[in-house]
This record gives structure tokens, sequence and C-alpha cells, in this order.
């Protein structure tokens, strides 16, 4: 059963119910049991569900949640992440804080089953830092959204929006050597890059384009051997991540990192026996195509 009474969904035309409901969820990433820094540790028994980016795709959500089973036992688990800036406009307008506040609200409803992790189009928008996709700028289409849902209170849903934001963490780590996070940097940022970023509550220099947690959420392309030295500093063995296409729902990267995709209709989730080791085969084995889960 659920650790607090928060629904499921919200009543998302309530400015005030809106704007408190990212404020609690802010408060619970800061506190989820596990958690030190921007990562959050899972112990070796239980199930977690691992998704991709899901860039307010409302079906699979519900698809997500069906698989995650979150009521049926505390030991079930969830990581979503990049839940904003779908392809699906209104009159120009991308109403996705409707998608964010669910997913807030879940937070909220299980504190400590549910994570939400930092992405780049998380952090674009709490940077306000444009992203131009299909010819549109989504940051700005986002808060003409928020300014149509929320009128003169839109303003107070925006800041306690970004304290969620920037509440976000950056990693799940399992106990048995799988890494969850929506990327990991580029090689070319490798140098740069301290992975230390991942022990401490990032800071403005973080979060700011030369910062380590953007270079975290904006990595591409990655070898192996820049997973192999991040494995070694992280303690993992496997990466499971999201941020690159995925026409099919996956895609294997090397030998040891795995990209999913749940944002479309190959979109897929991941389920992972938190008591059994994987790996890069298996872990393939185990997806699941959100097509095939019933509504």
């Amino acid at each position: 059963m659920p650790d607090d009474p928060t629904p499921l969904e919200p009543d998302l035309r309530d400015a005030d119910a809106v704007a408190e409901l990212f404020t609690r969820a802010a408060e619970a990433n800061l506190k989820t049991p596990g958690r030190a820094g921007a990562v959050v540790d899972l112990p070796g028994t239980g199930r977690l569900l691992m998704s991709g980016d899901l860039h307010d795709n409302a079906q699979n959500y519900q698809r997500l949640l069906k698989l995650a089973r979150l009521d049926e036992d505390a030991g079930n688990r969830a990581i979503f992440h990049e839940v904003i800036h779908g392809p699906d406009l209104v009159n120009g307008m991308d109403l996705s804080v409707r998608m964010l506040a669910r997913v807030a609200a879940l937070k909220c409803r299980y504190p400590a089953q549910v994570n939400v992790l930092q992405s780049n189009h998380e952090l674009a928008q709490l940077r306000d830092e444009g992203i131009l996709k299909e010819g549109r700028d989504t940051v700005e289409s986002f808060d003409e959204g928020v300014d149509f849902m929320y009128g003169q209170s839109a303003d107070a849903v925006r800041s306690a929006m970004k304290k969620y934001l920037r509440s976000l963490p950056l990693a799940v780590r399992c106990a048995n050597g799988v890494f969850c996070s929506h990327s990991i940097p580029s090689n070319s940022k490798l140098k740069r890059f301290d992975p230390t970023v991942i022990d401490r509550i990032p800071t403005e220099q973080d979060l700011s384009e030369k910062g380590d947690v953007y270079h975290m959420v904006w990595g591409r392309n990655q070898k192996q051997a820049t997973a192999d030295t991040l494995a070694k500093a992280w303690g993992c063995k496997h990466f499971v991540m999201g941020h690159q296409p995925a026409e099919m729902g996956f895609e294997p990267i090397e030998d040891t990192m795995l990209v999913l995709a749940s944002d479309h209709s190959h979109g897929v989730a991941l389920p992972i026996d938190l008591s059994r080791a994987y790996d890069q085969e298996q872990l393939i084995e185990a997806i699941v195509p959100l097509a095939a889960v019933s509504l």
C-alpha cells in the first residue's frame, strides 16, 4: 500500500495544489531512503522497473505503472526520467507540466519506491535554456503551457517546479552492479568530468553548461573505455540509460551500456531483479515491450 494518500491523478487545474505537490515531491526526493548526495543506492532485494525517456506519452505512462506493481509489494520500485516535452502541442503550447506533476505525485505517494532522475530536458527547463526540437523551442512552449494552465499563479507553480527539478537525483545504483541514469558523459568530456558529482547535492556550477551534471545528462555516443572508467569510479558493472535514439525501444552500446526508450509505439521498460547479477544479454532478454501491456 502507498506510504502517502496523494492521489495518482492530482487536480492538475489547481495551481496551489500543483505548487504544493512539487514542493512536497522535492522534499521526498532529498529524503529518499538510500540517497547520499545525488545517487540513490538500492539493496540487493526486490524488483526495479527502469523506464526510458517518456516525453509525455500518457498511454505508456499508464503501462509503466501497471508493470511497476507498486501497490503489490514495498520491494517493487520504479524509475522515471525525461517525462516532459512531448510531441503533441495544443495551439503551439506544451502542456507536459501535467505529466511532470503526475510523476511528482507518484513520488509523494511512494517516496521509497519511486525515483525520478535528472535529465537533459528537465535540466533545460530548470535553467530556462531552450532546446530546439522539430523547429520549436521546447522550453518556451512548456512555459507557454504553464502560463495557459495557471494564469496569474503560473510563477508560483514555476518556482515550486524548479525546486523539484533541482532536487532530482542523478542516478540509482543497484547492489547487483546495474547503474541507472539518464546518460553518462561523452568520451570527449570524460577528462574534465568529476565522477564525485554523484556524491554531492549538485551546485549551481554543476548544473551550469560547463558543469558535471550538464555533461552527464547530455552525454552521447559513449565508448567502452568511458563506461569502464566510470564503472570503476562508481562501483558498478552495467549502465542502463535513455537520452539516445532507440527506434525499436532499446539499443545496446558496446558491452555494458543499454539505452531504453519509452516514448513511442515501440517503447519498452526493463524489469530488474535486484537479487541477481546480469550480463548484457540477460538484461536485453528481460526487456518488456510496452505495447504488450494491456490497459
